[in-house]
């Protein structure tokens, strides 16, 4: 998924929140908990403040931090990107 597709899902939500995640918001503002079995890592443990839920990423969305990216870095150089491509083609 890119992140143009990524940030349009996100701008749908904004207007049409998922249903299942909004009924979650309200119970936990009126207090309810899941029980200590359902909940996955420490990350994930309940908040009852409306600012503690929308400060915690969506869900299915994997958060790292800046200098975990497992991204290389980019080739800046034209004449290295064309020796590259060379050595592609043949």
């Amino acid at each position: 998924m890119t992140l143009a597709e990524v940030s349009e899902i996100f701008r749908y939500w904004e207007g049409n929140p998922p249903s299942h995640l909004l009924l979650q918001a309200i119970a936990r503002l009126l207090g309810w908990q899941p029980p200590a079995s359902s909940i996955a890592s420490p990350r994930m443990m309940p908040e009852t403040t409306l600012d503690a839920l929308t400060a915690m990423p969506p869900p299915g969305l994997a958060v790292a931090p800046a200098t975990q990216i497992a991204m290389p870095p980019p080739i800046l150089d034209p004449a290295a990107l064309r020796t590259r491509n060379r050595a592609r083609r043949d």
